[in-house]
């Protein structure tokens, strides 16, 4: 043991401390997931956006293209 040392271990200590950092980076961890989750939200609804976009599209080039047969 170094001079000073008693041997004995404290209460809390280096363990609380690593206690505590494991929560924070839980935290942490949570709050990326969440922002992960909104965004991907967010690309979801503007790609559903998109979809409809290119089905309106489709039917005015078919319903065009009806037309111009006639």
């Amino acid at each position: 043991m170094a001079e000073g040392d008693t041997g004995g271990v404290r209460s809390g200590g280096q363990a609380q401390a690593d206690a505590f950092s494991k929560r924070e980076a839980a935290n942490e961890d949570f709050y990326v997931r969440q922002k992960e989750m909104e965004k991907l939200a967010a690309l979801k609804k503007k790609i559903d956006e998109h979809k409809k976009h290119l089905e309106e599209l489709e039917k005015n080039v078919t319903e065009t293209m009806a037309q111009g047969e006639k």
